[in-house]
């Protein structure tokens, strides 16, 4: 029994294969096929500047190439896929779509209606004298 376990891992090291294994060089969480899909510099972790790095944007709906695009403070899920299935504004009539906005919400964020496309939004305003 004793020369199996010897002999076990030399058998082994015989078998090795050449992987290739992408590397995320910028460590921004993309690599290979993401990085090209998401069009983004494989060698800067945040290719638009904004602060947030390109696999976050990319992994929240939000695009890594935009500077105004980047995910909100609320940490809200986002459904991007749908942003541009969206048809236009059918009138003010219950059960239409209104007009895409945008709107602060509590955390100074700048929210827009159409990353929220397939779910309810529920607003809430007031008015002052």
């Amino acid at each position: 029994m004793r020369s199996i376990l010897f002999t076990l891992p030399l058998a082994l090291v015989g078998c090795a294969v050449d992987v290739d294994v992408p590397v995320d060089i910028d460590g921004d969480g993309l690599i290979g096929p993401e990085e090209v899909a998401a069009n983004t510099d494989p060698n800067n972790p945040d290719s638009d500047g904004d602060g947030h790095s390109d696999g976050v944007e990319w992994d929240k709906g939000f695009d890594p190439n935009d500077p105004l695009s980047y995910p909100y403070t609320g940490d809200y899920m986002v459904d991007s896929d749908c942003r541009d299935e969206l048809p236009s504004n059918e009138g003010n009539d219950v059960g239409n779509l209104t007009n895409m906005f945008a709107g602060l919400d509590q955390y100074g964020d700048n929210v827009k209606s159409w990353d929220f496309c397939r779910k309810t939004i529920l607003i809430e305003s007031g008015a002052f004298t």
